[in-house]
């Protein structure tokens, strides 16, 4: 005969498939024939937004645009000149595990962009992306927590453990606007030569069923002005925002991830001399709650009366989800490699991260523009960092995400001294596992060939002794044997037979 058990059920949403991956893209462009020949390809910046996402039966589909920008120095030896393309990104996975019912989280990025020339008058780009992509579907835990009837004779271990689960994953559009004056000097600007923007979170927190985040976006242009002169603006937009999500009660940590998905860039009219340049930019914030609840499970029962077999399950879970915020900053040297000017920009992108236990590693690529009297030319730097934390071989670090979050360079002789500062976010997940009774069922022909037990035992008992398999041994309770013993609970103790 079988011993019904009651269940408690857990809403959640469980990571059905999560993957890293990254693909190249190329495309080519030809010079307009109003623009000169390329002499040389002097730097690119490329800016990607998310267009889609698709997730059906086994597999994921990412939709993206990057879109590119190419300083070239001219073979006449004039201003330096800017070509714009547009490289499309379509991105897919094998998913097994997900379907069209799942909810997926994605961030896609450009780790590397290389311009160059095929000839004086073809441009060919290759952008490598990178794309880390999680599938959540509801996937209820059901976990049996005690009898589903009262049974006197039955007596039942009860314990609890913390048990994560995601409890709601949405997503949020919104737009930045802003106005950006002008560099100092730059009278009569014509065209924006080059842009390059990125977005920082600075803080989350969740707030009675409400998400709420701040950061900035900082944008980085390159103008051309009407008397061929060539000037760079760093600019920053601070935001905020309230994501509502389902509401939630005890503890809840928020992890949110932003794309663009548009960037878009107004220089003023001619002839508005104090006249500033409009921003729009386009984002998407897609964030996962994750919360704690004590999760009450059956850990051993047994009767006084029959035999109980129990079936134990080991049932995996997440018991601890940590948010991990760290910053380093790393130092190297760029060669000038007979460069000269005045820095026109600086700028700083992250390749390849890898994730080893407890250990971050990257690289980050540095760009120096420099101008000078006979055009703009490019130095670089390359510097590698590395994070280690202090989670334990059970735990494991999820979303990891490294940004650049400054730069800073210095003439050194013949060289230039570089130093970037670097910016980790992650989520520190740890698994266990409970052993937990999920069925019972009864033996009573074991329980008729079993000796019966006498009334009253003397037992000496070690302090901090198991009470109840002393209980379960002698068939007896607990509260039977405190009650015997006036609460003591070890050295010489009487264990009454239950009745």
């Amino acid at each position: 005969m079988d011993t019904a058990l009651k269940k408690d059920i857990y809403e959640q949403l469980v990571p059905v498939w999560s993957g890293s991956f990254s693909r190249d893209f190329t495309a080519e462009t030809i010079v307009p024939d109003a623009m000169p020949d390329m002499a040389s390809v002097v730097d690119a910046e490329g800016i990607i937004t998310l267009r889609s996402k698709e997730t059906v039966q086994g597999s994921v589909s990412l939709g993206a645009s990057v879109s590119v920008s190419v300083l070239y120095m001219p073979e006449n030896g004039g201003m330096v000149q800017s070509l714009a393309l547009v490289v499309p990104v379509e991105m897919h996975a094998d998913a097994p595990g997900a379907d069209a019912d799942c909810q997926t989280v994605a961030r896609l990025r450009v780790r590397a962009l290389d311009a160059r020339m095929v000839n004086s008058r073809k441009l060919s780009v290759r952008v490598d992306v990178d794309c880390e992509a999680r599938c959540y579907q509801s996937k209820p835990m059901e976990l049996p927590c005690g009898l589903a009837a009262e049974e006197k004779s039955v007596h039942v271990l009860t314990k609890t453990a913390p048990l994560v689960t995601a409890a709601d994953v949405r997503e949020k559009t919104f737009v930045l606007t802003d106005a950006y004056p002008l560099p100092t000097g730059s009278a009569g600007v014509e065209r924006i030569l080059s842009q390059r923007v990125d977005a920082a979170l600075e803080d989350v927190k969740y707030v009675s069923g409400k998400v709420v985040f701040r950061g900035k976006v900082r944008a980085g242009l390159v103008f051309a002005c009407q008397d061929r002169e060539v000037f760079a603006g760093r600019y920053e937009t601070e935001f905020s925002q309230i994501m509502e999500v389902e509401a939630q009660e005890g503890d809840v940590t928020p992890e949110v991830a932003l794309m663009f998905t548009g960037a878009y860039f107004d220089l003023p009219e001619r002839q508005d001399e104090d006249g500033k340049v409009g921003a729009e930019l386009h984002l998407v914030a897609q964030t996962v709650c994750r919360k704690v609840v004590e999760a009450a499970y059956i850990a051993d029962l047994y009767s006084n009366r029959t035999v109980l077999v129990p079936k134990r399950e080991q049932i995996p879970l997440v018991s601890a989800a940590k948010p991990i915020s760290m910053r380093q900053s790393v130092t190297g040297t760029a060669e000038l490699m007979g460069a000269s000017g005045d820095v026109l920009t600086l700028a700083a992108s992250v390749g390849s991260v890898t994730v080893e236990g407890n250990t971050v590693k990257t690289a980050v690529n540095v760009r120096v523009i420099l101008k000078g009297e006979n055009g703009c030319g490019a130095v670089r730097c390359r510097l590698t960092a590395e994070f280690t934390t202090d989670i334990g071989s059970d735990t494991e670090l999820q979303g990891v995400a490294v940004t650049a979050a400054d730069v800073f360079c210095a003439p050194a002789g013949g060289s230039m001294d570089v130093r970037a500062t670097l910016q980790m976010e992650a989520m520190a997940v740890t698994r266990s596992a409970l052993a937990a009774v999920t069925e019972v069922t009864e033996d009573p022909d074991a329980w008729a060939s079993m000796p019966p037990a006498p009334s009253i035992t003397l037992v000496r008992v070690e302090p901090e002794a198991d009470m109840w398999a002393l209980a379960q041994k002698y068939r007896s309770t607990v509260e039977a044997i405190a009650a015997a013993n006036g609460g003591k609970d070890h050295g010489l103790l009487l264990i009454p037979k239950a009745r």
